[in-house]
């Protein structure tokens, strides 16, 4: 039977976004446990450790806390410091069995966030994060933590988040806390996903959290994002064919898991806008109105989706699906990096396959430009490209 500790961490690395990125329990030195949770997404590395500790009953409320901040947090940062050393010369996770994980970015190109835990506070001991001796330290109780990754349920909004505190504690500015890490969630959000700039000190009081998600704004951007879980749910539907083997005629490096990381990188923002793109194209592609269509991510990236009928076979749906990934990146010059999706057109009952094609070429040459242009001629692939601009508001007005 697991005590809260472990269920908490094995919720985090199973249960929530984080489980691609997540690594439970890593070892360290004479393989002894280093953290209770890496989490890797190059350069980033989130090292978490997860205390739970209850509030004792002296009679005294200043020693209860001292002595409860004391085992809780500082015991944590201790075990946050030392894993981070380690990870400094490290060049891989070693994880729970002692098989190697993923590989880590080199010491001086990683970027470390550091996250305590503490569980058994029961909203009666106040929560204090900082500088504990060798770099700031992120400190959350349970209720906080979960209103975070549920508010920030990606990758990126999530590192996004914890590089803006750290950014804010560096520069000076004080944030007395009178109330909970959700309402520094919710001056953050209201600010546009940043920090207010310019000032000494931020008051955090009252019930500013609860002022926040009831705006009508807020509520129509929750709306609006549900379309965005289309795009989780594809990243699910194809973890699934990677995790079976079933991508066999796959062009992509680790067996599609590449690939699959930049799709999660995606924010929630763009995963609106791809979202929104994907659901359009799987109606017209099941209507026979369309067969493939190029989508430029907000982030980069140039996803290319395909569909064709369950008649062909998927060998020559991946050698289209690579020609038009080809012909793409020709015809986009300023995106280095095509995602390739193809599948069949949609049917009701019938089990969609997935094939992916991944195509990074930061340098176009003239052979290459030309070699696309003939390509393009004698496939007729992408030869009218229509173009369309949509504007979107993250927090629609109405």
């Amino acid at each position: 039977m697991k005590n809260k500790a472990e269920e908490f961490v094995f919720n985090v690395c199973k249960k929530t976004f984080l489980s691609l990125w997540s690594y439970a329990n890593p070892l360290g030195k004479d393989s002894k446990e280093l953290c209770d949770i890496y989490v890797v997404c190059e350069p980033h590395i989130i090292i978490f450790s997860v205390k739970e500790i209850k509030v004792s009953d002296s009679g005294d409320v200043t020693t209860d806390w001292k002595r409860w901040n004391r085992r809780a947090i500082e015991e944590s940062s201790k075990q946050i410091y030392g894993a981070e050393r380690w990870l400094r010369t490290s060049a891989h996770v070693i994880q729970k069995d002692g098989t190697q994980g993923l590989s880590l970015p080199k010491g001086e190109n990683q970027i470390i966030h550091r996250v305590a835990v503490a569980l058994g506070g029961e909203n009666k001991v106040p929560i204090i994060y900082g500088d504990f001796g060798k770099g700031f330290i992120h400190v959350f109780d349970e209720i906080s933590f979960s209103i975070v990754l549920q508010e920030l349920d990606t990758i990126s909004d999530l590192i996004k988040y914890l590089s803006g505190k750290e950014n804010l504690y560096e520069s000076g500015v004080e944030t007395p806390f009178l109330a909970g890490e959700e309402n520094l969630l919710a001056i953050y959000l209201h600010s546009g996903k940043k920090f207010p700039s310019n000032v000494d000190t931020i008051v955090i009081d009252g019930d500013i959290w609860n002022s926040f998600i009831n705006k009508p704004e807020y509520k129509r951007k929750k709306e609006q994002d549900e379309i965005s879980y289309a795009w989780d749910r594809l990243i699910d539907d194809i973890g699934q064919h990677v995790a079976r083997g079933n991508l066999a005629f796959s062009n992509t490096p680790d067996n599609g898991e590449l690939v699959l990381r930049i799709m999660a990188r995606e924010d929630r923002f763009s995963r609106r806008i791809i979202g929104k793109s994907f659901i359009e194209f799987i109606h017209l592609s099941s209507q026979n109105k369309i067969r493939a269509r190029m989508l430029p991510s907000p982030s980069g990236m140039l996803y290319l989706f395909l569909a064709i009928p369950h008649t062909i076979k998927r060998k020559y749906r991946i050698a289209e699906l690579g020609a038009r990934c080809f012909i793409a990146r020709g015809l986009i010059h300023q995106i280095k990096t095509v995602i390739g999706i193809a599948t069949e057109q949609y049917k009701p009952g019938i089990v969609q396959s997935f094939d992916l094609y991944y195509l990074h070429k930061p340098n176009l040459t003239e052979k290459d430009q030309a070699e696309m242009e003939s390509i393009q001629k004698e496939s007729c692939f992408f030869l009218n490209i229509a173009i369309t601009e949509a504007h979107e508001d993250e927090y629609p007005q109405e």
